[in-house]
């Protein structure tokens, strides 16, 4: 499948292209406040709020006395609806009456206990690179290519998934963790993102908060199929937007955190480490904008023979490499619409739209064939 990744004409987009470059962004750098936010919320669930007052003094080894374990959760359940961010940053326990000193020490470790248990459970953020599975929206034109004056890049996925370059990839991040499991700690990146649709929905529905805890305090899932639900619906916010953005028809790569708990505290990717390359044969063609001008047309084409240039190695490990088409986006004088066409393909040569072998080799780029290529050898094959 093809998917067009939009961009204004700048240095920072034409280093991308030069170097292959993906930056995965957090929802603070992103125009939508609500991008890959989840909305979480606590019930009163008294069970459920026990067994985290009780995990909360486990390291401790302090035993509460029943009676004011149950005056405790009485009081948390009487704030519910709680999210996340409600539940860190209120005194959970303001306002409760207590009968001695040693019931408001206890009261008064815990709250400040949960909320550091809170902060390391808490849903983690997602990073994604966002793409559109269309070309000729013109509100995408207008929005993310500067007024119709950058361009479109156009990827083809592999087994619905970009790879990272074979040359350039990142294996793992490290992080020294006082608090985890071990002194150092490691997470493994993936050697490809896969493509996520983007769901568009009117009303946001908040997900179980008590879910993102230890399974002490949630209880271990009856079986595998309750399992799978529950991972569903912990990853279904980070692919869902208003219903006002259903125009950008987007799909997007996203970057997990690790599970905090190994880590012992919230885990960030720092901005060096959401840089990632991707294999730069699954860029198969770009579309210039309808209001780009010829300087900065010839400086992208010169840029791709470049980048041919530097590709040109037999001894690479095993991939599969597709032509690249070029194409020019009109503004159409009878509709209100953007017209894609394409204007050459480029193989080893460039062959123009009246070349003989264009409408062939056109057709073929559309169907998805390309040629597996292993050292010097190579056969044709067909990516869906």
């Amino acid at each position: 499948m093809l998917y067009y990744r939009y961009r204004p004409y700048s240095e920072v987009s034409l280093k991308e292209l030069m170097y292959n470059e993906m930056y995965f962004s957090s929802p603070e750098e992103c125009n939508d406040p609500f991008d890959s936010k989840t909305f979480y919320e606590f019930d009163n669930d008294k069970e459920k709020w026990g067994k985290l007052i009780k995990l909360a003094f486990e390291p401790n080894k302090i035993e509460i006395p029943e009676v004011l374990l149950n005056t405790l959760v009485e009081h948390i359940c009487n704030q519910c609806p709680l999210t996340f961010d409600d539940a860190i940053n209120r005194d959970l326990f303001n306002g409760l009456k207590l009968n001695s000193p040693n019931e408001i020490a206890l009261a008064k470790f815990l709250s400040l206990k949960i909320p550091t248990i809170l902060r390391i459970y808490k849903p983690s953020t997602r990073y994604f690179v966002s793409f559109s599975e269309i070309n000729s929206e013109p509100l995408m034109w207008s929005h993310y290519t500067d007024k119709h004056k950058g361009f479109c890049l156009i990827f083809r996925s592999i087994n619905n998934t970009l790879n990272q370059s074979p040359n350039q990839k990142k294996r793992q991040v490290r992080r020294t963790t006082p608090n985890g499991l071990a002194p150092d700690m490691s997470h493994g990146l993936p050697e490809g993102f896969e493509f996520t649709k983007i769901d568009y929905e009117e009303e946001v529905k908040p997900l179980n908060a008590f879910l993102s805890l230890p399974v002490y305090v949630t209880g271990e899932a009856k079986n595998e199929e309750e399992k799978l639900k529950i991972f569903k619906d912990r990853e279904s916010h980070y692919s869902q937007k208003s219903k006002s953005w259903e125009y950008e028809s987007e799909f997007r790569l996203m970057l997990r955190p690790p599970i905090p708990f190994l880590f012992g505290e919230h885990f960030d990717f720092t901005k060096q480490e959401r840089l990632f390359h991707y294999e730069p044969s699954q860029l198969v063609g770009i579309i210039y904008g309808a209001r780009m001008e010829l300087p900065e047309k010839n400086r992208i084409r010169e840029i791709l023979r470049e980048r041919r240039e530097w590709d040109i190695d037999f001894t690479k490990q095993k991939r599969i490499e597709f032509n690249f088409v070029e194409f020019e986006a009109k503004l159409s004088t009878k509709q209100r619409s953007v017209e894609v066409m394409p204007t050459g393909i480029i193989t080893w040569q460039r062959i123009g739209v009246n070349d003989k072998n264009f409408e062939r080799l056109y057709k073929e780029w559309q169907e998805g064939w390309g040629h597996e290529r292993d050292g010097v050898s190579s056969k044709r094959i067909k990516v869906n």
